[in-house]
């Protein structure tokens, strides 16, 4: 999204919907309408709301903003844009909680969009964790180098079945790299019912690391790809 200054709201309304302490709010105006969904465990952990706030209100300003210019500026071309987040818990224990949040987007162009986002949030340190922080150090560059073949494989063998034929390898290249920079996000995940994780998912949301066309990707990477290369903190967090 642009970073514009931020324009004067046109016809505010503000609607909660509050269930079961999840936050749910739509905020709709004749520029645009965004909605915000964050389920009640996160909001439970203050350190980690905060986070997905900050994240919400930049994203969010910038859309509003852009949109309120641009009907100002071409009202004979303009429909209003949207901005819909959904958080989701990923993963749980008495330590960490993994979410991940999907947007679909709409800035006016000839299609809408679609984003990933996730936060892994270690409760004792209160701190969101990178990828290579899981890792034991001086391990994380071939920890990532291991994920990063195991979800080439993953995507060619998915994107094979989407197609007429056979897909280009270094399509694979464009979205997966050997470093927690080009994996994108990145959540733990679990079997329903076990406490421990299983592995990692990789999140790329449409257009964000591929074509339009290739729709949004979920790469499962399991914990047997990197289970060596883990600290022993992390080793105890998977099954």
């Amino acid at each position: 999204m642009k970073r514009l200054v931020v324009a004067a709201v046109l016809c505010l309304v503000v609607v909660p919907a509050l269930a079961a302490g999840d936050y749910d709010r739509k905020t709709k105006t004749d520029a645009y309408e965004i909605r915000l969904r964050v389920p009640a465990v996160a909001m439970a952990v203050a350190p980690l709301k905060a986070e997905i706030f900050r994240r919400w209100k930049k994203d969010s300003d910038e859309l509003t903003s852009q949109a309120v210019s641009d009907k100002k500026d071409m009202p004979e071309f303009f429909h209003g844009y949207a901005l819909d987040r959904q958080w989701r818990v990923t993963f749980e224990s008495a330590d960490v909680l993994s979410v991940s949040g999907y947007s679909f987007i709409d800035e006016g162009g000839a299609h809408p969009n679609a984003a990933f986002d996730s936060i892994v949030w270690d409760k004792t340190a209160s701190r969101a964790v990178p990828l290579d922080d899981l890792f034991v150090k001086g391990q994380a560059p071939a920890a990532i180098a291991a994920i990063a073949a195991s979800a080439r494989r993953t995507f060619l063998a998915w994107s094979n079945k989407q197609g007429d034929g056979p897909t280009d390898p270094g399509t694979a290249d464009e979205g997966i790299g050997k470093d927690s920079a080009h994996l994108g996000h990145y959540a733990l995940t679990h079997e329903k019912g076990v406490t421990k994780a299983n592995g990692i998912v990789l999140l790329y949301g449409a257009g964000e690391a591929w074509p339009h066309v290739i729709g949004d990707v979920k790469l499962a990477v399991p914990v047997s790809v990197f289970r060596k290369y883990l600290t022993p903190r992390w080793a105890a967090e998977f099954k």
